[in-house]
């Protein structure tokens, strides 16, 4: 699901997605090249789609394997491919 309604969605719920990213702090080199970008690319789409939320560069998110990127409830606020010119 795609678009306004889909951030309310949990990723989970779709049964296929797994975590690749949970902890504080910037991720890893590990996590750009699960999702097959470049680490500027992941830390850029971070960027925005936590800017775009009204969240601090501090604000601690979920990563997952699909490219979604949730808030500590579930909530997905974007994807990281959805941000990549």
């Amino acid at each position: 699901m795609r678009g306004k309604d889909a951030r309310y969605f949990h990723v989970a719920e779709a049964g296929m997605t797994s975590i690749i990213w949970s902890n504080p702090g910037n991720p890893t080199n590990e996590v750009s090249r699960a999702l097959g970008v470049e680490r500027w690319q992941l830390r850029r789409a971070l960027h925005r789609i936590k800017q775009g939320q009204g969240l601090a560069g501090a604000d601690r998110v979920t990563i997952w394997n699909d490219g979604s990127v949730t808030d500590e409830h579930g909530i997905v606020l974007g994807n990281v491919y959805d941000e990549i010119s």
